[in-house]
């Protein structure tokens, strides 16, 4: 009897410790706003208003864990879904989880991450990106193009999420994150491609800055069968009552045969819980069709609590062709974000 008693606390005890080792969390944001949007060719502009979901972030759920197997080595994973908050629908038919879904090791030497990941280049991007890092509000993604969804800032193109993937980051050495991704193509069609980024990050004390580049083999939009390439720099400085931010960046085979652009922006906490963002973005073509694209904008952040944001904003950018305007957008927009 006080064997069987003893053999069940050594069992309770060998089962605990194993459930404290291991852990998965449901996480997730919902953000959604409302926005009057007027855009299209100068003298026949069209005006809108709408409720659309993520201004400042995709809305998400997702579940995310690790297990620890013991000498530093950890079992991790993430699956995580967007979806449209104005709707309740997902944003891209079929999926359960397209954003990420991954499964990886992490230790000592890093984070090695397999499956649909975030490629390398989209680590850094935050860092030099205006107004809150927002795809709707920055000053650079603005879709006033006739031909539709071609922002002011051409490198907003670069393919972010990669499925079929490998990915690797280093630990993090003297402020030092270096990253590189490299997606599968698993196909012999002609048409088919793969995707390599490499990313190195420092980080300290004030100074934030980053350098990426992207490669689409067999991906070139302007020539196809050609490759996609994006070069990306970027910087952020907190000088205490401001932050500084900005970023550069070159194309090829994208918008034209070569785009180079450049964002810049400031960031003013105004106290606690109010933020003012605001931000610049230009692009040109170097195709000899003189095209030219630019981009303001201005918003602000409140938070109500740790979790819930109100924000709004407002953009004008105009697209050039030879220097004569020939399409204009304009917005705005207010909205609320929650996250659990």
């Amino acid at each position: 009897m006080k064997k069987s008693l003893i053999a069940l606390a050594v069992l309770g005890s060998v089962a605990g410790a194993a459930q404290a080792q291991s852990s998965v969390t449901l996480y997730g944001l919902v953000d959604i706003y409302a926005a009057r949007i007027k855009s299209g060719p100068v003298g026949a502009q069209a005006s809108t208003s709408v409720i659309n979901s993520g201004g400042l972030a995709q809305s998400r759920f997702g579940l995310q864990g690790s297990e620890d197997l013991g000498g530093g080595l950890k079992a991790v994973f993430k699956l995580e879904q967007g979806f449209d908050s104005s709707n309740g629908t997902v944003l891209q038919t079929g999926t359960a989880f397209n954003r990420q879904s991954w499964v990886g090791l992490e230790g000592g030497f890093g984070l090695v991450q397999i499956g649909n990941v975030f490629a390398a280049l989209d680590d850094t991007f935050y860092i030099g990106s205006p107004l809150f890092d927002s795809f709707v509000f920055n000053p650079g993604s603005a879709n006033y193009s006739l031909n539709g969804n071609q922002p002011v800032m051409s490198v907003y193109n670069y393919a972010f999420i990669k499925n079929n993937a490998i990915k690797y980051t280093t630990p993090n050495i003297g402020g030092f994150v270096a990253s590189v991704s490299h997606s599968l193509k698993e196909s012999n069609a002609a048409n088919a491609t793969n995707q390599t980024d490499f990313s190195v990050m420092y980080a300290n004390g004030p100074l934030s800055v980053a350098l990426a580049y992207e490669q689409i083999n067999n991906g070139g939009v302007i020539t196809p069968g050609t490759d996609q390439k994006y070069t990306y720099a970027t910087a952020a400085y907190d000088l205490g009552v401001v932050v500084l931010r900005g970023a550069v960046g070159s194309t090829r085979q994208v918008l034209a045969t070569k785009t180079n652009d450049y964002q810049v922006g400031v960031d003013f906490p105004l106290s606690s819980a109010l933020t003012l963002s605001t931000g610049f973005a230009s692009s040109s073509d170097k195709d000899g069709s003189g095209t030219k694209r630019s981009g303001i904008a201005v918003g602000a952040t409140y938070a109500l609590s740790k979790r819930t944001l109100a924000y709004a904003a407002l953009n004008s950018s105009k697209r050039e062709v030879s220097g004569a305007t020939t399409d204009k957008f304009s917005f705005i927009g207010a909205g609320l974000q929650h996250k659990f």
